[in-house]
């Protein structure tokens, strides 16, 4: 970088001019909005212009990796996908808590647009966990509008107060959350919080997530330490994502009230052999765009003729790794009580028992069902059937089981896919 020089007549000389001082302190803050901390403090090198800039910069990103012996870069978008066991060498803890400690000390913004906070370390002491929370609750005083958190499991998130005044997104991994935090959320200490995401999360027995401003909620892997019930309670909500692997040892039950603005639910459920109430079909029954993943049998939703809720908005349903086997009238009642869908996607579902597979020359062999071997669906607005397989899975019974339950809907297009191409259409 050229430095400044000054002519004769005491104005800088031509070609000498240090453009990248002359930036306006909010633009030099954009640009070290792209930089985790250590890299923004390192900035004041560069330039007497910026020396002290980043003290006032808008945005923190504490990120333990900076300080490890072979440090990588990661973006922010990656944090969630790496663990500490992936790499070989520890960070030097000394030195990364020397510079929070001082970064924060030293750190002069009034408030922040955006606080984020990555440092997972096994065996953490109880020194550490001290340190860390400390650094949480300074991070959090300067009421941030965003805070994305990823620590170790046995942090704890401090008490929001009138700092979370400001606050419209709220990410957490790994993160124990104790009665007081969905306490605030029920009351007006969060007024303006739009954007939820809780993973691998540690909450309270019989956890409540109530806001009325609430429109985009995650919750993944989120466990408590004795089964119970979690209650879901948002109706501004659009965006709805229930990711759980351990359901039925936690959480024996999900209790979502009414949205009647949701747009898109999906719910997955990972290893789990337990029985998802017919309930949380109940509250979705607003929604535009329906997933669900993993369920053992869909007849988990359906005790007896109409107790399947009628989706009157749904518009695309994909059933990703679900238990089709024991009957296709749950499919049907889905079909029957969803007036207005036009997708339909089938992924890696497993199907009534028939014959194995059959191709032969890059051609699926294929058979007609008669109708008193199928069941009948009603569903007028399906446009587009797809269903996606695997190698292993049984081609010909997906056509046998296509071209006897849909032989009613004439304007449906069928689509068979391998994997993630297009095998068969017709």
């Amino acid at each position: 970088m050229m430095a400044r020089t000054m002519g004769p007549s005491g104005k800088r000389a031509a070609g000498n001019t240090d453009r990248l001082s002359d930036l306006p302190d909010g633009l030099i803050h954009k640009i070290m909005s792209f930089l985790k901390a250590r890299e923004a403090v390192q900035t004041c090198v560069l330039s007497r212009r910026w020396e002290d800039l980043w003290c006032s910069m808008p945005f923190l990103t504490i990120d333990e990796q900076e300080f490890r012996p072979s440090a990588i870069a990661l973006g922010s978008e990656e944090w969630d996908d790496y663990e500490e066991d992936e790499f070989e060498d520890d960070i030097d803890y000394p030195r990364f808590e020397d510079f929070v400690t001082n970064l924060l000390m030293f750190h002069s913004a009034p408030t922040l647009d955006r606080f984020r906070f990555h440092a997972v370390c096994h065996a953490v002491s109880h020194r550490e966990i001290k340190f860390i929370n400390s650094w949480l609750r300074r991070g959090i005083k300067r009421c941030p509008r965003v805070v994305e958190v990823h620590s170790t499991d046995g942090c704890k998130l401090p008490l929001l107060g009138s700092s979370s005044s400001r606050l419209n997104r709220l990410h957490l991994v790994g993160i124990t959350l104790d009665r007081n935090f969905t306490q605030q959320l029920r009351s007006s200490t969060c007024p303006v919080l739009e954007d939820l995401e809780l993973k691998r999360c540690k909450l309270e027995d019989n956890a409540e997530i109530a806001s009325c401003t609430l429109k985009n909620l995650t919750i993944e892997d989120c466990t408590t330490s004795t089964p119970s019930a979690l209650t879901i309670k948002a109706p501004s909500l659009t965006h709805l994502q229930l990711f759980l692997t351990a359901f039925g040892q936690n959480w024996h039950a999900v209790v979502v009230e009414e949205m009647p603005l949701l747009v898109k639910a999906t719910i997955r459920l990972k290893a789990s052999t337990a029985i998802l109430p017919c309930k949380l079909l109940f509250s979705l029954a607003c929604v535009r765009d329906l997933e669900l993943t993993g369920l053992r049998t869909l007849d988990n939703f359906h005790i007896g003729s109409g107790t399947l809720p009628v989706f009157h908005n749904v518009r695309t349903l994909l059933l990703d790794k679900c238990d089709l086997s024991d009957s296709c009238d749950i499919l049907g009642s889905f079909l029957n009580n969803a007036p207005c869908l036009e997708t339909l996607t089938l992924q890696q579902c497993k199907l009534p028992g028939g014959s194995k597979k059959s191709i032969a020359g890059g051609n699926v062999e294929w058979t007609y069902l008669g109708s008193q071997d199928t069941p009948s669906f009603q569903c007028s607005s399906l446009k587009r059937t797809e269903i996606i397989y695997e190698e292993d899975d049984d081609v010909q019974k997906l056509f046998d089981l296509l071209l006897g339950v849909w032989r009613n809907l004439q304007k449906t297009a069928i689509v068979i896919k391998k994997a993630s191409r297009r095998y068969f259409a017709m």
